[in-house]
Parts: C-alpha cells; structure tokens; sequence
C-alpha cells in the first residue's frame, strides 16, 4: 500500500484519492466521480494542491485526549501524521467523507446502560475500547459510538463527551445550557445527561434513518481555514458564508437563526462560539444545504473568569453593546427592528425557563446545588443592562 495515498470515500462511494508528494497535499476526483468532497471543492479535472491538508479532510482529525489515546496505541507501529491518522481512523471520521470503506460494528451497547451506569471509569473503558472509531475534532475528550435506544427501538449515534479535572462539571454545563438554547426555540440534536453528571450524549444529527450520511462542512472548512484558525474570522463571515451557500428560500431563517445564537451565546457567556461550532448540511450541493443543529454551547466564564467572545463582531472580541448587535442584525443579517425585539424577548425568555428547570433539578440533585448557582450568576437575561 502506498504510504503516501489514502482513497477518499463519500457515502460509501471511491470518488477520488488524496496524495502527499513534494511537500503538497493533492487530491483528485475519479473519472465520472458525481458526488462533492465539499462544497468548496467542486469536481474537476484539475488537482485541489494545498500546502497544508485540506480543509475537508483535516474538519474531524481527532484531537487533544482523543488523538493522545490514537498516537499512545500506534505510535510505535507508525508515525502519527495526517495521512497516517486519516489511515487509521479512516473508515469511522465523522460525516459522510470516509478514507476507508465503512465497516459497521454492532456492539450491543445500550443508551440507557450508559446514562445509568455507576461505572466511576466509563469513559476511560469506552475510550479505550473506542478511541480508534472515533474521528472526531475537539480539544475536548469525546468519542463516537453506535448504541441501542429503547425509545426509537433501534441502533443510533452518539457523540459522547466527558470532562477534564481543569473544567468541572462540564457536561452539567453543556447539558444546561443546551436547554437553554432548546428554550430559546433554535434546533438542536436530542443531547442527555449522565446520572452521575459525568458525560454529555449528543446524537449525531448528519445520519439519516437510511444510514446514509449528510452533507456538513464546519464554517472552518467555508471559510478555507484550518483547524487552528478556528478562532479566527467574525460572526460576519458567517452571516456572508450563509449568504453564499444557503439557497434563498432557507436563507432568511438561516440568518435569524445564528443571530439568535449569538444573541445566546452573550446571555450564556459561551466565549467558545469558534468556526467549527457552527456548520451547514447539505443533501447534494448548494441547492439544498441548510443551516445545522446549535450544538457544543457552555458557559465559558465559570472557569476562565474574563473570557471573551470567540470571533470578532464589528472588528472587536468582547461582549458587545446593545448599538452593536442592532446593527449587526440590520446590516449583516437582514433583521427589522421588531425582528430584532422579538429575538431578544425569546432569549431572555428562555433564560428564564432555564433558571427554574435548574432550581427544579437542584431540588432533586442537592450535591449539584453549588455548581448550578455558580453557573447561574454568569447568565444574564439583558444588553448594557437593559431590562
């Protein structure tokens, strides 16, 4: 086998090869290939050369512990870089773009074992177990895994997230705050909480009942970035990625949506709002993507005290005036003035719902009390102190 080529896969199907040589990334689509590698690689004769690897392929390279465990268990058998990793996790990357033919595993794990087990080191079996299946982006410790829901009656996948000792209680903070964004009416996947608070499950929203794969690409990859430039950019790139990928007739809700996120993101102070946590699905092409789930939102300042926004809004990172915002919806996102009220009024409606869920769940779970105030106090419900 060829060192230096992996085949490249979308849907189960050979579209093209991805070569190393002479200090260049190149990838090439098969004659006749008729599916897209990604929306900013549309299928051509010519080679896509990069210097670094491509945007698409490097989008759910694992990371942090992730990678750790991967490099800790084949290290000594191959040198960890990016063609080697992509070889390795190939088959299991998530989304649709596979470098290995799909292999499907029935594991017999069920949901509802996970979420109850008394287990203190779960996470560290199933990563050990699943590390190498998991092709999955983020700093943060996370696996992918197929499970049985005895509420659908079928094998799902899940996104499972546990917590280092630096963020405790982190999935108690996801979980939370992802109710908050449900409260807000934005869309979200299904997401669970551990009983023992430990890990935050999140079902995969780019698998279809078909078990084939959607199309999803990370404002990272729309925007030509690579993985570490994902705090980069601005929230009105965003908007201009929207723009210029979404069709008209999802356009418009696509824009009040992320409007609203960011809305969120300030009431939460999430100040981890980065390009690859936002995204858009796609079917085909551009004719049908739309805009993906809100997903991977925490309230950030509980451990870096004076955290600040992820991107740039108005040629700035910090937690924007009210003048701000209202501009930033008129111009980039095309909102009127009662749009813009109705938005705000949601949000902090949905902060309110949040605190008395929260209160409600504190009266269940008294160990939790401490953390979930502490959590609270960052919230706001207002801009420049505007009730």
């Amino acid at each position: 086998m060829n060192e230096n080529k992996v085949n490249v896969y979308v849907n189960k199907k050979h579209i093209g090869n991805l070569a190393f040589e002479d200090e260049k990334y190149i990838f090439n689509y098969l004659l006749g290939a008729s599916e897209l590698v990604s929306l900013t690689m549309p299928i051509r004769t010519a080679s896509w050369n990069n210097k670094k690897l491509h945007p698409i392929f490097q989008m759910n390279l694992p990371e942090g512990a992730l990678k750790e465990v991967i490099k800790n268990h084949f290290s000594k058998i191959k040198k960890m870089d990016d063609m080697n990793l992509l070889r390795l996790v190939g088959a299991y990357v998530l989304g649709r773009v596979k470098f290995k033919e799909i292999i499907e595993n029935e594991d017999n794990l069920a949901l509802e074992n996970i979420l109850t087990s008394s287990k203190q080191n779960l996470f560290s079996e199933l990563m050990d177990k699943f590390a190498i299946r998991s092709g999955i982006s983020g700093v943060q410790p996370k696996l992918l895994l197929k499970a049985h829901n005895k509420t659908t009656m079928k094998f799902e996948h899940y996104i499972i997230k546990s917590w280092e000792k630096e963020y405790p209680n982190l999935a108690l903070n996801e979980f939370f705050c992802m109710r908050a964004i449900a409260n807000a009416k934005l869309l979200t996947p299904k997401f669970y909480l551990s009983d023992d608070f430990s890990m935050f499950i999140m079902k995969r929203f780019d698998i279809k009942a078909d078990n084939s794969y959607l199309g999803f690409e990370d404002m990272c990859v729309l925007t030509a970035r690579n993985t570490e430039d994902k705090y980069d950019g601005s929230y009105e790139e965003i908007t201009r990625v929207i723009k210029d990928n979404i069709p008209a007739q999802n356009r418009k809700k696509s824009l009040k949506i992320i409007f609203k996120a960011i809305i969120m993101n300030h009431f939460l102070k999430n100040g981890d709002g980065h390009l690859k946590n936002y995204g858009i699905l796609y079917e085909n092409d551009y004719s049908d993507s739309f805009l993906a789930p809100i997903y991977d939102v925490i309230t950030t300042t509980i451990y870096i005290k004076n955290d600040i926004p992820a991107l740039k809004l108005a040629d700035d990172k910090l937690w924007w005036k009210e003048k701000t915002y209202k501009t930033f919806a008129k111009q980039s996102c095309g909102l009127s003035n009662k749009e813009y009220e109705e938005i705000l009024l949601e949000c902090k409606e949905a902060i309110r719902i949040t605190k008395n869920e929260i209160k409600d769940f504190i009266g269940n779970h008294i160990q939790a009390k401490s953390f979930l105030n502490d959590l609270m106090s960052k919230w706001q419900d207002c801009i420049d102190g505007k009730k």
